[in-house]
């Protein structure tokens, strides 16, 4: 009996330890398909859009789905209408008066990812196929993120100007399906003796919101960009040097920023606004913004560290940072909100796991 009792005390202990040091507070939710990789989660009025792509013999196809509550999925009907949009992984989406999706596959040549642009809502996504160099060609940097505002949609990303310098570039469109590239905005495009780079979009309060960087005499300093209606842009230089802001999340109210320092030790930075001076974090020899979500008493931030994942919450002032621990260690992941706690997807190369962790 007393070696029973000893057995079980030993277990018990074993037992408490794996579920310190996994993330108890996590319950992993069955996937919405065999082989999904959810790589976005995007809040919808119904609850939240999942993107990624399935299992399409040797290769992956483009999918969609819906849920209210991380357990009970809705495929949402994608439609192709060109090749690289059968092969597409969907990457990013904004949610206006319609839902836009920017697609990535690769291919060609020189084995390039190929940008694919859907429209739709809820129920389906149809992609619009777009002539090759409106996104690609000899002038192309790339394409990085979708939004939408109204019956606006938005996508940023990079262009070599007709005058030779690079810098942030947009794509407009009214209906979701006709695009048109803007790369003359002078408050977008690099000036004389200036390179400009958008890294992410997001809205808020002020509309639009991107967020990047400037070079200037070989210093990157950081940059916010903000419109009412996608077509006219106010620049902001943001409080700091030697930076860039690289993510960005807005609610109602108010919006937060992150980034990193380009000095030799890179520190993660964290803006309580556009007008607020950086507040510094972990150091890392390599940073990768991921997702920045905003509620009223906190902000969540998925970062990469060295390659590793974190799930980073701070105040509305970015202070009282807490490193949350996660359900496995994961090297890429998003998350999101439901009405009954965090969301979160891990992210492998042939797919996901799916972990909801309740609200305390």
């Amino acid at each position: 009996m007393r070696w029973s009792l000893a057995l079980l005390s030993v277990l018990a202990l074993v037992a408490g330890c794996a579920g310190a040091t996994t993330g108890s507070e996590w319950h992993e939710l069955s996937l919405p398909a065999r082989g999904a990789r959810v790589v976005e989660l995007v809040p919808v009025r119904d609850g939240v859009l999942a993107l990624g792509s399935v299992p399409a013999g040797e290769d992956r196809a483009p999918a969609a789905w819906t849920t209210a509550d991380g357990s009970h999925w809705r495929a949402v009907t994608v439609e192709p209408h060109s090749p690289y949009g059968e092969l597409a992984e969907l990457i990013s989406a904004g949610v206006g008066d319609r839902t836009v999706v920017l697609g990535r596959a690769f291919g060609g040549s020189h084995g390039n990812p190929r940008m694919t642009v859907w429209s739709g809502d809820s129920a389906k996504l149809t992609e619009y196929p777009q002539v090759f160099e409106l996104f690609g060609g000899p002038h192309a940097i790339g394409v990085a993120a979708a939004a939408a505002l109204g019956g606006t949609d938005l996508l940023i990303g990079g262009w070599d100007g007709a005058d030779g310098r690079y810098g942030a570039a947009i794509w407009v469109s009214a209906d979701g399906a006709n695009w048109q590239r803007r790369v003359d905005d002078p408050a977008l495009s690099s000036g004389p003796g200036e390179l400009t780079g958008a890294s992410a979009i997001t809205t808020g309060p002020e509309g639009f919101l991107i967020v990047g960087q400037t070079q200037r005499e070989g210093t990157q300093l950081p940059l916010a960009w903000t419109s009412r209606d996608g077509i006219g842009w106010r620049r902001t230089a943001l409080p700091g040097r030697a930076a860039l802001a690289t993510q960005v999340g807005c609610n109602a109210d108010h919006c937060t920023l992150f980034g990193q320092s380009t000095l030799a030790s890179p520190t993660l930075l964290c803006w309580p606004s556009d007008t607020a001076a950086p507040v510094p974090g972990p150091a890392a020899q390599t940073i990768d913004m991921v997702k920045v979500m905003v509620q009223d008493t906190r902000t969540y931030a998925v970062v990469r560290l060295d390659g590793a994942v974190h799930l980073l919450s701070v105040r509305p002032d970015c202070t009282d940072r807490q490193d949350l621990p996660l359900p496995v260690p994961a090297a890429h992941a998003q998350l999101t909100e439901l009405p009954n706690g965090l969301l979160l997807s891990t992210i492998e190369d042939t797919g996901s796991r799916l972990w909801l962790r309740a609200h305390p």
